[in-house]
């Protein structure tokens, strides 16, 4: 059984797979600051954890407001409240965890045109060219949020205030 999930884990969460929401970021984040690049280490670990995500889905004008934020969500039998402790939970680790993956989807990236590295280690954003993917449709908009909740924040204070120390 547990070969299944193992299998089941390595067809979602593959380069091909999660490239789209790296570069989706890139093309709405925009951003002109050297180094940016340590940003992508971010992405995954914030998009595609569920409580995460379910903050991230409104949008938010700044960063401090992310991280104090606490979603209430009442649906008629499913009540679901995210605490600001709980989104960030294990950033760290999970950062760790998708530091290979995401090297791998910068690579992709890279390889096949959407995103280019500079000199500054800072990347630019030149074409989106995957398919539509209805599985994705969430994550892309997710991502399209912290684009937008990280552009005008300094690198190091992104960092800081998340509580990641390493790479």
């Amino acid at each position: 059984m547990s070969k299944t999930i193992e299998n089941l884990n390595i067809l979602y969460n593959n380069p091909f797979n999660l490239t789209p929401i790296i570069v989706r970021f890139y093309q709405k984040y925009n951003g002109k600051q050297s180094k940016d690049m340590l940003l992508a280490y971010l992405i995954l670990p914030l998009v595609l954890y569920e409580d995460s995500k379910t903050a991230l889905l409104n949008k938010k004008k700044e960063l401090r407001t992310f991280i104090n934020y606490c979603h209430k969500q009442d649906d008629s039998k499913n009540k679901k409240e995210v605490k600001k402790n709980e989104k960030l939970f294990g950033l760290p680790d999970r950062v760790a965890d998708y530091k290979e993956m995401t090297n791998l989807c910068l690579q992709h990236a890279f390889d096949s045109g959407c995103l280019q590295l500079n000199r500054d280690l800072s990347i630019t954003f030149i074409k989106y060219n995957f398919k539509k993917d209805n599985s994705l449709v969430e994550s892309l908009k997710v991502a399209e949020n912290l684009a937008l909740l990280l552009k005008n924040e300094k690198l190091t204070h992104i960092y800081m205030r998340l509580g990641i120390k390493k790479l």
